[in-house]
């Protein structure tokens, strides 16, 4: 995306997109695992600057994955003594069990190019996850 308002439309919609290039290494646009330069920004460039609309489409790019493992564990215990319907239920529940750093999208810094073409500095930053780190829950249900 470029970044102000290069065509003085005073919006800040944005329509504006960069040229997407076929040049070696650029079969795939993203870094993978690479959270601080996800987007190759080697593989687009500044498009016409008389209409600004470069070649790169719509959901071309994709994100970072998305992987989260949710486990929970239960054990019923009725105890006849009290009541035959009386129950103690003891659960453990971990959400992210594997800690998996879910990245999210570089919305805060998709912008490629100022509006007078220059590269900007942080372009491709993912700064923020989509998922929180890994938690743990241990409680008890009584059932009577």
């Amino acid at each position: 995306m470029i970044g102000g308002d290069p065509l003085g439309t005073r919006s800040t919609d944005p329509y504006d997109v960069p040229n997407r290039l076929a040049t070696p290494g650029c079969s795939d646009a993203v870094n993978p695992r690479d959270p601080t330069h996800y987007l190759k920004v080697q593989c687009f460039s500044f498009p016409s600057p008389s209409t600004l609309f470069g070649n790169l489409s719509r959901n071309s790019i994709i994100g970072p994955g998305l992987t989260n493992v949710d486990v929970s564990f239960f054990k019923d215990n009725f105890i006849k003594k009290i009541s035959e319907s009386f129950n103690i239920q003891l659960r453990v529940e971990a959400f992210n069990i594997f800690n998996h750093a879910n990245f999210a999208p570089p919305l805060n810094h998709r912008a490629l190019y100022d509006q007078n073409g220059n590269s900007v500095p942080g372009a491709g930053l993912i700064d923020s996850t989509a998922t929180p780190s890994r938690q743990m829950q241990v409680g008890m249900k009584i059932n009577w």
